[in-house]
C-alpha cells in the first residue's frame, strides 16, 4: 500500500515551467497487431498549477484495465522546483499497491482523483484526472499506474506549489532619528527589492539569508528626518518572474523643532530676502526674539507682534510663519512680497493659507504688496479676536467674500475689511450690507480693478444695493490751517469731489490742473465743491506745502483728518489720481479711478478708464453728470488770447494733401486752457478715420484744428455769445449764418484748396450740414451732448464724413413721407447732376442705378436694391438696407458709399480714380450682420434727430 504521506510529496517545479507547460501534447504510437496485447498512450498529463483543475488522459488497450496510484520515483533533492518524472513501460505482473480503488470506480486521494478508474478494452479511452487547489508552499506529485493483465504504464501527476512573499508586517512607524531598520521576509521565489518611495532617505544594506520557505533579513539605513512633517517610504519585494509582490510602508515621524518660533522668523528672513531689508538688527542671531527688529514678545518669550512695514521685504511668506501661534499683530505692508495668499490642500481640497492656525491674530496687514490668489482665506473667520484685515493694493482675484466670512459680521461681531485695489468681484452679502458699519466697510472694499485680459478670471467689481454714505470727519486745510467738517462741505453743495492727490506724482498734478480745475471753474458757482486729500505720510504733507507755496489752489487741501474717535477714515484713494463724488446728502454716487470699467465704452477705445491715455473717456462721463445736476454752466470766458490760433494734427504723406479743418463752438477759455477742446478735436479726427474707407486712406489727409473761444459754454438765441455764431433752431436743431466761419476755417489753409470743415457744437445732440461743394466748403455741424461722445461719433460719421466730405445723401426715410413728389425728384436729380447724393436712385432698374456694376459682383453679394431714402419710402432706392447714412449708431458705409468716398479721395489727391484701385483696398469690416458688425447702441437718454443738409 502507498502511505498517505507519499501522496502529498511533489517534486518542486520552477515558476517558469508552470507558465509554459500547460498544453497537452499528442503521442503518436503505432498500434501492435490485434493478436498481441497492447497498451498505448495517446496523450500525457501537463503539470497542474497551484489553482488546480482537470485534464484528460487518453489511451488505447485490447485488455481490461484499471488505474492505481503509487508514490513518484525519488529524484533526489530539487531545490529549484523539480522536473516532471518520466513514465515507464513495464511488462509482467503489476506490483502490489496500498491505494485501493473506491466503490464508485474512482481512485481518490484528498488532493487528486481519477474517473473512471477501470474499464474494458477499447480505443481512445478518456480518463479525467482532477486536482484540487494547492494551499501549501511546496509542490506535490503522484504516479498513476495504468495496468492490464499483461501490461502497465506509469504517468506522473504533478502540481506546482503556491508561490509567496511574506513580510512580518506591512507598516513600520519609526521616529525621526537616523537608524537601521531590519525587515524579515519569508519567500519561496527569487525576488527583487525596490524602494518605490523614499529612495532619497532609505538605503538597503547587505542582507543575511536562511531556511524550504526561506527566511531572509533585509537591513535598511534610515536617514534622519529634518523636516517638520512626517514622511512615508514604500519598500517593495517583488517576484522577478511574475506580479507576485508584497510591500512595506515606512512612516518616519516629523522632526520636532525645539524652538519653532525662532525657526519661523529665520524662514521669513530667508524667503523674504532678509539680506536686502532696510533694517534687520539681530535677525538670525542667538539673541532673544524680542531683540530682533520689528519683533515683539510676551513675558514668556513668545512672539506676539511682527511689524516690518516699508522694510523692503521681497520674496514670499514662508509656510513656517504658521508656527507663530501666539502672534496677535502681523504687519508686512508696503513691501514687495509675492506668491499666493492661499492654496488648495491636495488631500482635502480645502482652500487654506499659512495663517489659518494663528488663531490669536487681531490685526493682519499685508497691504501694498504683490500677493496673488484666486481664492480668499475663508478659514480666517475662526480667529475670534480678529479686528482688522488689510489686503488692499495687491493682485488678488476672485470672489471677495467667502461664505464663511459672513460669520465675522454676525451677532454683533465686526471685522474691518480693507480690500480696495485688487481684482475682486462679488455681490455683497446682506449680513454685511445691513451691518451698522456698512458705509465704512463699503468704502474699504468697493474699489476693484476691472480685468483687462491679463487676469484670466476678470470681474465686474463689488455689487451692492444699500447706499453708501461718507462718514463724517474733521480736517485741517493746509492752505490756511482752518478746520472744517466734511459734512459741512457736502451738505452746502450739490456735488462734492473728494479728489485724491499725490503731490509727488506728475499724473496727479496734471489731472488737478486740467480736469479738476475745469469742472471747478465751470460749476463752482452752481454748487460744485472740491476737497483734495493727500496720501498719509509726512513726505506727502511737505510736498503739498511746497506746491501750495508756488501755486494757487482754490479748494481745501487735506493731509490729516479724523472721525469723532480720532481715527483716519479709510477712503478709496490709490491709484492716484482718483476721486469720489458725494451728493448733498453725503451719499457716494461715483468712485472713479484709472483701471475701473469704462462707464461709456465705444470702439476702438479700451473699456478701461485711463485718466492719462484716454482723458476724454472719463471727462465726457463727468460732463454728463454735471449736465444733469447743474444744466448749462453759467461760467463766462475772460481770456480770448487763444481765439483763431490753430494747430496741425496730421500731415498728408500721399498725394496733394486733402484739407480737413476742425473747430468747436460754445467752448470757453477754460475748455481750451485745460486741454478739453483739443481732446474733443482729436476725437473728431479719429472718428473721421475710425472706419472704412477713410481708415485705409488716412495718409492722404491734412488735418488742422482751429481754436474758437466762446463767451458762453452753450448756444442759445444770440449768435454773438459764441465764437462761431451758432444758435438753436427749432427746425434743424441748430443753425448758423456762416458769416464768421470762413474767417476761422481758412486760417491754416494754403493756396486755393477748399477744405471740408467740422464744427463740434457744445451742449446739444443735433447735427446738420451746410453744403455747397465743390465751390465752397461743406460745413458739418455735429452736436456734442455732454456725456455723449458716442453720439458725437455717429453724428460726425454721418454729417462730416458722409455729407460734408463725401457728398452722400441721406438713406433714411420718414413714415410721414410715403411717395416722393415730383418736386423732390427734381431736387434730387439736380443734386446728382452736380455729383452729389449718388448713393441714391429714383429707379429700381438694376441696370440703371449708379451702383449697377456692384450688383452681382462676387465681392459684393449683399449689394442690391432696397426701398427708402432721401426721407421717402416709395420712389427712392438705395443699395443696402443699413449704412451710416441710414442709421445713427452704425459704424459702416455701404459699398457704393465707400466707392464714392474713395473716388473723391483719389481725385482730390491728384492720384486719379479707377475701379480696380477701389477693389484692391476695399474692406467691408463692420458690415451689419457680418462677423465684424459695428452696430453699437447709443445712449438711450440722448434724443437725436436727423436733419437734412442745407444747400446754400
Amino acid at each position: 500500500m502507498i502511505r498517505s504521506s507519499f501522496a502529498r510529496i511533489l517534486t518542486v517545479w520552477s515558476a517558469a515551467a508552470a507558465l509554459f507547460a500547460c498544453s497537452e501534447s499528442e503521442v503518436d504510437v503505432p498500434l501492435p497487431p490485434p493478436d498481441k496485447p497492447y497498451l498505448t498512450l495517446q496523450s500525457e498529463l501537463p503539470p497542474f498549477d497551484s489553482a488546480g483543475g482537470s485534464a484528460e488522459l487518453v489511451f488505447s488497450t485490447n485488455e481490461a484495465w484499471s488505474i492505481t496510484a503509487e508514490p513518484p520515483a525519488d529524484d533526489g533533492d530539487n531545490p529549484g522546483g523539480g522536473d516532471t518524472p518520466g513514465d515507464g513501460d513495464n511488462t509482467g505482473d503489476r506490483g502490489e499497491s496500498d491505494r485501493a480503488t473506491g466503490a464508485d470506480g474512482t481512485a481518490a486521494d484528498d488532493w487528486f482523483g481519477v474517473a473512471p478508474a477501470s474499464g474494458d478494452a477499447g480505443e481512445n479511452i478518456a480518463v479525467t484526472v482532477s486536482v484540487r487547489p494547492n494551499e501549501a508552499y511546496a509542490g506535490r506529485a503522484v504516479t498513476l499506474v495504468i495496468g492490464t493483465a499483461s501490461l502497465e504504464k506509469r504517468i506522473d501527476v504533478t502540481q506546482l506549489r503556491k508561490n509567496v512573499i511574506l513580510l512580518g508586517g506591512n507598516r513600520e512607524e519609526i521616529d525621526d532619528r537616523e537608524q537601521t531598520l531590519a525587515v524579515e521576509v519569508r519567500s519561496n521565489v527569487v525576488y527583487e527589492v525596490e524602494i518605490r518611495e523614499g529612495g532619497e532617505w532609505i538605503d538597503e544594506l547587505p542582507a543575511s539569508r536562511a531556511g524550504e520557505l526561506k527566511e531572509q533579513t533585509h537591513t535598511f539605513r534610515i536617514a534622519r528626518n529634518t523636516a517638520e512633517e512626517p514622511r512615508t517610504g514604500i519598500i517593495v519585494f517583488k517576484d522577478a518572474d511574475s506580479e507576485l509582490a508584497d510591500e512595506l510602508t515606512v512612516v518616519q515621524a516629523a522632526w520636532v523643532d525645539p524652538d519653532p518660533e525662532r525657526s519661523a522668523l529665520n524662514a521669513l528672513y530667508e524667503s523674504a530676502g532678509g539680506g536686502g531689508w532696510t533694517r534687520s538688527e539681530n535677525w538670525c542671531s542667538d539673541k532673544p526674539l524680542g531683540a530682533w527688529y520689528g519683533v515683539e514678545t510676551d513675558d514668556e518669550g513668545h512672539v506676539t507682534a511682527l511689524r516690518l512695514p516699508r522694510n523692503n521685504l521681497a520674496g514670499t511668506i514662508p509656510e513656517k510663519i504658521g508656527k507663530l501661534t501666539h502672534l496677535r499683530h502681523l504687519d508686512l505692508s508696503w513691501n514687495g512680497l509675492e506668491g499666493e495668499l492661499t492654496y488648495k490642500n491636495k488631500v482635502t481640497y480645502e482652500i487654506e493659507s499659512y495663517l489659518d492656525d494663528l488663531l490669536e491674530l487681531e490685526t493682519i496687514d499685508l497691504s501694498h504688496n504683490r500677493l496673488t490668489s484666486r481664492f480668499m482665506p475663508g478659514a480666517w473667520y475662526r480667529m475670534e479676536g480678529l479686528r482688522t484685515v488689510d489686503l488692499s493694493c495687491n493682485r488678488l482675484e476672485g470672489f471677495a467674500f467667502p461664505l464663511l466670512w459672513e460669520k465675522m459680521f454676525e451677532n454683533g461681531r465686526y471685522v474691518d475689511l480693507i480690500l480696495n485695489d485688487n481684482y475682486l468681484w462679488d455681490t455683497t452679502p446682506e449680513v454685511i450690507q445691513n451691518h451698522p458699519k456698512w458705509s465704512r466697510l463699503a468704502l474699504q472694499v468697493i474699489r476693484q480693478y476691472y480685468s483687462d485680459g491679463d487676469h484670466g478670471m476678470g470681474g465686474s467689481g463689488i455689487k451692492y444695493d444699500v447706499p453708501v454714505y461718507l462718514p463724517d470727519f474733521t480736517f485741517t486745510d493746509l492752505r490756511d490751517g482752518t478746520q472744517q467738517s466734511i459734512r459741512d462741505v457736502y451738505s452746502a453743495n450739490e456735488l462734492t469731489m473728494l479728489f485724491h492727490w499725490d503731490p509727488m506724482q506728475e499724473e496727479s498734478a496734471t489731472f488737478m490742473t486740467t480736469v479738476v480745475r475745469r469742472f471747478h471753474t465751470l460749476f463752482s458757482g452752481q454748487g460744485f465743491a472740491v476737497v483734495a486729500i493727500l496720501p498719509q505720510g509726512e513726505e506727502y504733507r511737505r510736498a503739498a506745502e511746497s506746491y501750495l507755496a508756488g501755486h494757487e489752489v482754490p479748494w481745501p487741501v487735506v493731509s490729516e483728518y479724523a472721525d469723532a474717535e480720532g481715527h483716519r477714515t479709510v477712503l478709496p484713494s490709490s491709484p492716484y489720481p482718483s476721486y469720489q463724488l458725494v451728493d448733498r446728502s453725503g451719499m457716494v454716487t461715483v468712485d472713479m479711478f484709472s483701471g475701473a470699467s469704462g462707464p461709456d465704452w465705444i470702439f476702438p477705445e479700451s473699456d478701461l478708464v485711463d485718466f492719462m491715455a484716454q482723458p476724454l473717456q472719463h471727462t465726457d462721463y463727468l460732463n454728463g453728470i454735471c449736465k444733469k445736476i447743474f444744466g448749462n454752466s453759467e461760467y463766462q470766458s475772460t481770456d480770448f488770447t487763444m481765439d483763431k490760433k490753430f494747430e496741425t494734427l496730421q500731415t498728408a504723406t500721399k498725394g496733394k494733401g486733402i484739407d480737413l479743418v476742425l473747430m468747436g463752438d460754445a467752448f470757453t477759455d477754460i475748455d481750451i486752457e485745460t486741454g478739453f477742446y483739443k481732446q474733443l478735436m482729436e476725437f473728431a479726427m479719429e472718428s473721421f478715420f475710425t472706419i472704412e474707407p477713410t481708415k485705409s486712406y488716412r495718409e492722404y489727409f491734412n488735418v488742422y484744428m482751429v481754436y474758437a473761444v466762446s463767451r458762453d459754454a452753450y448756444i442759445g438765441e444770440y449768435p454773438d455769445h459764441v465764437a462761431l455764431g451758432t444758435i438753436t433752431d427749432r427746425y434743424h436743431g441748430l443753425s448758423n449764418w456762416l458769416y464768421t466761419l470762413s474767417d476761422y476755417a481758412f486760417l491754416p489753409i494754403e493756396g486755393v484748396n477748399i477744405p471740408s470743415v467740422s464744427v463740434v457744437v457744445n451742449g446739444i445732440n443735433d447735427g446738420v450740414t451746410y453744403m455747397e461743394a465743390p465751390l465752397q466748403p461743406g460745413y458739418a455741424f455735429s452736436g456734442y451732448p455732454p456725456g455723449g461722445r458716442s453720439a458725437l461719433r455717429w453724428t460726425l460719421l454721418h454729417e462730416f464724413t458722409g455729407h460734408a466730405f463725401g457728398l452722400l445723401g441721406d438713406e433714411y426715410f420718414s413714415l410721414d413721407f410715403a411717395q416722393i413728389p415730383q418736386s423732390e425728384k427734381r431736387r434730387l436729380e439736380s443734386y446728382q447732376h452736380d455729383g452729389q447724393f449718388l448713393n441714391l436712385s429714383l429707379t429700381d432698374d438694376p441696370k440703371s442705378v449708379y451702383w449697377a456694376h456692384l450688383i452681382g459682383h462676387p465681392q459684393y453679394p449683399y449689394v442690391g436694391i432696397h426701398k427708402g431714402g432721401f426721407y421717402y419710402f416709395d420712389g427712392v432706392w438705395k443699395s443696402e438696407s443699413t449704412s451710416a447714412m441710414e442709421k445713427r449708431n452704425c459704424s459702416y458705409f455701404n459699398a457704393i458709399c465707400r466707392e464714392l468716398l474713395v473716388k473723391r479721395i483719389l481725385e482730390l489727391s491728384g492720384e486719379g480714380y479707377t475701379f480696380e484701385k477701389f477693389l484692391a483696398k476695399d474692406s467691408d469690416v463692420g458690415r451689419p450682420g457680418s462677423a465684424h458688425s459695428a452696430l453699437q447702441s447709443a445712449s438711450a437718454d440722448l434724443p437725436y434727430k436727423h436733419h437734412p443738409p442745407i444747400f446754400r
